[in-house]
């Protein structure tokens, strides 16, 4: 399946449809340094952004793929995750969902599956990371338990426009080529997904 996988990647690389990875999450890694200098980290918190108190990430097509691939090339796409991700999805019914009119949907929360418990508790690359991941941090020394932190909308802004026609092509191409039929799902059912639409590629 990760051949697959690696060869859409890199189709849409070659041809100039999209930066990599590590480029397009670049202010956002680059805004988490400066804050690390300033003395501004999650390190006294136990991290409940990532758990089912706060957490309701979605992904779209790229992202999705992006995690795949580093999941697979880090060896831990297996069938251990697998279940994870499915238990995660049917204990906190991911895969049903909720409208609430005007096209949207109720989001709901879920704790990470790629979450270890304290400070520094994501196992995910911030190269790799969700971007809404990447832009949520404390916003003063010493913040724990939540008490200081947020979205940064004004970076996560920039990260977009920047990115953004290169991404609507990248999710629009992988939709194709992968018959999607989700613009963003919560990233455990999207993955899962995802998998799921490679392998019956193959």
């Amino acid at each position: 399946m990760n051949e697959k996988a690696e060869k859409l990647y890199n189709n849409l690389l070659s041809r100039g449809d999209i930066a990599g990875s590590q480029e397009r999450r670049a202010v956002l890694n680059e805004n988490m340094k400066s804050l690390l200098k300033e003395g501004v980290n999650c390190f006294s918190c136990s991290g409940l952004c990532c758990t089912f108190v706060s957490n309701s990430m979605q992904t779209d097509a790229i992202q999705t793929l992006e995690l795949y691939l580093y999941l697979n090339n880090e060896n831990r796409w297996n069938e251990e995750l697998i279940t994870e991700l499915k238990e995660v999805v049917r204990n906190n019914r991911l895969d049903y969902e909720i409208q609430t009119g005007f096209g949207s949907s109720f989001r709901r929360t879920y704790t990470c599956p790629f979450y270890n418990k304290g400070p520094k508790g994501c196992s995910i690359a911030p190269e790799w990371k969700p971007y809404g991941c990447l832009g949520f941090n404390a916003r003063s020394p010493g913040a724990s338990e939540g008490s200081d932190c947020a979205s940064d909308l004004k970076t996560l802004k920039i990260r977009e426009e920047k990115n953004e026609a290169m991404e609507e092509v990248a999710n629009e191409y992988l939709k194709k080529e992968l018959g999607l039929d989700w613009d963003k799902l919560p990233m455990p059912v999207a993955l899962l997904r995802l998998s799921e639409a490679v392998k019956e590629q193959l």
